[in-house]
């Protein structure tokens, strides 16, 4: 199969070769707009350019740095900073066995900084609850060849992988659980509304069956109190224990895997945080092997009871 050349990427997105070489080698002193610093990254990805072993500006220079950003919500919850807590932790520790050193830093919604992307050089990012807009703008600060893995987001984007839990086996679990169909789902808020749409889909229930929490425990009863003795799902532990005060025949999905704060017997699904031990291995297959690629796109946790 012929080699893709930078020449094939400049035709493909209507540039010059100049411009795709000065793109591919990051040099910071000309000046090209974001949209065509995008178009042609993606297109390198798209035609599988592999830069020259012998030139590789941005692979050679590993700096065994892969960092965690987690985008704080607008809402904050009173269990918002351990909502990711043990998914951190646990992706800190096997980025650690491999070598590697973690950055973590948290975007605020209402003042978003990207200096601290910009001022270091990530080997590879770990994107936690990030909306299709700031995705956009920060995808911008990455370098060409450094991979990107979102987790809690569905970005509409086939470049990128995509780490989520596996939401439908977890609903099929939770009918069994019960006995009988849910008649209710309590869920947590997210920043991307394409994931919570997809949530709402895999549930198979009707948008007045759905409440998506909004931090206002009165909303909350409110929705419930359409629901006397009915069975229903709750995603996220912190709110499971919340709607057991006023209904018990529930079944909690541990989205924030802590399950050990539940309330003693009730229903509860897990998912398995030792999935990413391989995730984290495909990351680093990414930065250690410029040829390596891997065509699945969707990484779906692991789910049981």
């Amino acid at each position: 199969m012929k080699k893709t050349t930078i020449k094939d990427i400049a035709k493909e997105a209507n540039v010059s070769i100049a411009t795709v070489s000065y793109i591919l080698n990051n040099v910071k002193t000309q000046s090209i707009s974001d949209e065509t610093r995008v178009k042609v990254l993606k297109i390198a990805q798209q035609l599988k350019y592999v830069t020259n072993r012998t030139a590789q500006s941005l692979k050679i220079k590993k700096t065994g740095l892969i960092g965690i950003i987690l985008f704080k919500e607008e809402k904050q919850h009173l269990w918002s900073d351990l909502k990711y807590a043990k998914t951190i932790f646990k992706l800190e520790q096997l980025c650690s066995e491999l070598g590697y050193h973690v950055l973590f830093m948290q975007i605020d919604s209402m003042t978003p900084s990207n200096k601290i992307i910009m001022e270091r050089n990530l080997d590879g990012a770990f994107l936690i609850n990030v909306d299709q807009d700031r995705f956009s703008t920060i995808s911008n600060y990455f370098g060409f060849g450094v991979p990107v893995f979102v987790m809690d987001s569905y970005i509409d984007n086939s470049l990128f992988h995509k780490v989520l839990p596996d939401f439908e086996k977890s609903f099929h679990l939770s009918q069994r659980l019960l006995g009988e169909s849910p008649q209710f789902l309590v869920m947590d808020s997210y920043n991307n509304v394409e994931f919570v749409e997809f949530i709402q889909q895999k549930s198979n229930l009707s948008e007045d069956q759905i409440y998506v929490s909004d931090n206002t425990a009165s909303s909350m009863n409110t929705f419930l109190s359409q629901f006397p003795d009915s069975p229903g799902i709750v995603m996220n532990e912190f709110l499971a224990n919340e709607v057991y005060n006023t209904h018990k025949n529930i079944t909690a999905i541990c989205t924030c895997n802590c399950s050990e704060i539940l309330r003693d017997g009730m229903n509860k699904i897990m998912f398995d945080l030792n999935d990413f031990k391989e995730i984290v291995r495909m990351m680093d297959r990414y930065i250690q092997d410029v040829d390596y690629v891997n065509n699945e796109k969707f990484f779906f946790l692991s789910t049981h009871s």
